[in-house]
């Protein structure tokens, strides 16, 4: 199937496919599980199905061979005509650029994600200008400034659309404990990994207690601009740039690797995370749930599975070959891994033409 981005911007004629299974070739439902979330979203699928990403393909980048793979298996998924697929393609490739998937060992869902995410954007990478907005001296617009220099450093010549659905931008700030200096860092990620413990019951615990200053331990030491010498700091973290697409991981291993098998309650409607940024502009924007990776059993064995919602407006259960309709109120349990939101009020050909 072929979309036709300038004919079809609301993907209707795409309403009732996509629910296809993936084989599962020996303990890879892994893999199949993040290749179902990744084609759940309406950003990703629509840039491979309506091959907008021929245009963006890096011939000089050998993740191209890897990128052109994931378009053939999301068209496989979208055509229509099949109850399921074989990913052995895929999973090979991917194997030449991560080892340690060319095995048919178990490994992380979330960790297959993300590297998928980030092979997509090497391949599909090109040189762009970010302009850097000219703003006036106060903390805020020295800030901004300093948030769009380091994207800039980061992605001027390694821009790509993969950038701009699933990528956005940490702000951690340290204050020096002796003279009080604030330090400024800002970072990109694709996954926002949040912790789980006794006091955590909901998403939003759970980001009240990633974005709580802390004390550094004394390994982390900083080099202070302003004492001119190393100092203890007290750090705080948040979000200065939200992604269209932002995923929420949930750290359910401990040190020793026991699994926490924890409820922790999320919005699937419309939702926003106020507390996760500072910026009034980010605190604006809406999102909604796409997808969930699901995981049981242990951290040396168990079993991944998604729920994803498709464009019907329904949630289905993708384990492995196996496909069928759900219902709403499964969404919520003890197995959720990751969760995938997009965001809400974001046209799709701002996203892969601009």
């Amino acid at each position: 199937m072929e979309l036709n981005i300038e004919k079809d911007k609301n993907l209707k004629s795409l309403i009732g496919f996509g629910q296809v299974g993936l084989e599962n070739l020996g303990n890879t439902c892994f893999l199949n599980t993040a290749i179902q979330c990744l084609s759940s979203i309406k950003y990703c699928s629509a840039y491979f199905l309506s091959n907008k990403y021929a245009e963006d393909l890096n011939l000089d980048k050998r993740e191209n061979e890897l990128v052109d793979e994931f378009s053939n298996l999301i068209k496989d998924m979208w055509r229509g005509n099949l109850k399921k697929v074989s990913p052995s393609l895929f999973k090979e490739i991917l194997g030449k650029f991560y080892p340690l998937y060319a095995s048919f060992a178990q490994n992380d869902s979330i960790e297959a994600y993300c590297k998928i995410i980030e092979l997509l954007h090497e391949g599909l990478s090109y040189c762009a200008v970010i302009n850097i907005p000219d703003i006036g001296e106060s903390y805020s617009d020295r800030v901004n400034r300093e948030a769009s220099e380091s994207w800039n450093m980061y992605y001027e010549k390694n821009y790509s659309v993969i950038l701009k659905i699933f990528y956005g931008q940490f702000w951690s700030r340290i204050k020096c404990q002796s003279c009080l200096k604030v330090s400024n860092k800002y970072d990109p990620f694709n996954v926002l990994n949040l912790s789980i413990d006794k006091t955590t019951n909901t998403i939003y615990d759970c980001i009240d207690k990633f974005v709580l200053s802390e004390d550094m331990e004394a390994e982390d030491s900083l080099r202070c601009d302003g004492c001119k010498r190393e100092c203890m700091g007290k750090r705080k973290m948040s979000v200065w740039r939200l992604p269209v697409v932002l995923t929420i991981g949930f750290n359910r291993f401990d040190m020793r690797g026991d699994k926490i098998n924890k409820y922790i309650d999320f919005p699937v409607g419309r939702c926003s995370f106020v507390n996760l940024v500072d910026r009034p502009s980010e605190k604006k924007k809406v999102y909604e749930l796409r997808a969930i990776g699901n995981h049981s059993g242990s951290l040396l064995g168990g079993h991944y599975w998604a729920y994803t919602k498709g464009l019907d407006g329904n949630w289905y259960q993708f384990d492995d070959s196996r496909v069928k309709e759900i219902d709403e109120g499964m969404l919520v349990s003890s197995n959720v891994y990751y969760l995938v939101y997009e965001m809400v009020g974001v046209r799709i050909e701002d996203v892969i033409y601009s």
